[in-house]
């Protein structure tokens, strides 16, 4: 059965960066910061997050919300970010923080995907 656009509950976007800078891809603490500024900028509750680092580099961060979720992978040696971040309330708050991410990852190569679910 086909569904209308009106008919989603929720907004999931998919964002694919290339080509990243070697200084954010190789410091998590840095990355991990970006990510805690980009969903403190859109406004939504983190009710849990976990991160876990790759060795010899590598990160994956989780973030749990009250709206859904947000996870960020990366592949440092292959200069690639992963991100989905799904909000089944408020497509804005995704907005703002994809915005945020855009200006984060400047110079990179952005792609986002916007799927209604």
């Amino acid at each position: 059965m086909m569904r209308r656009k009106t008919d989603h509950v929720g907004v999931h976007y998919i964002i694919d960066v290339d080509d990243a800078d070697d200084r954010l891809l190789y410091d998590n603490t840095v990355m991990i910061k970006v990510c805690d500024d980009a969903l403190r900028k859109s406004g939504v509750t983190i009710v849990n997050k976990a991160v876990h680092a790759f060795h010899p580099h590598g990160l994956t961060l989780l973030y749990l919300l009250t709206e859904s979720h947000f996870s960020l992978h990366t592949w440092p040696e292959h200069r690639k970010i992963r991100i989905d971040f799904f909000s089944c309330q408020n497509h804005e708050k995704c907005e703002i923080g994809c915005d945020h991410l855009k200006r984060a990852f400047h110079g990179s190569t952005i792609r986002v995907q916007r799927l209604y679910r």
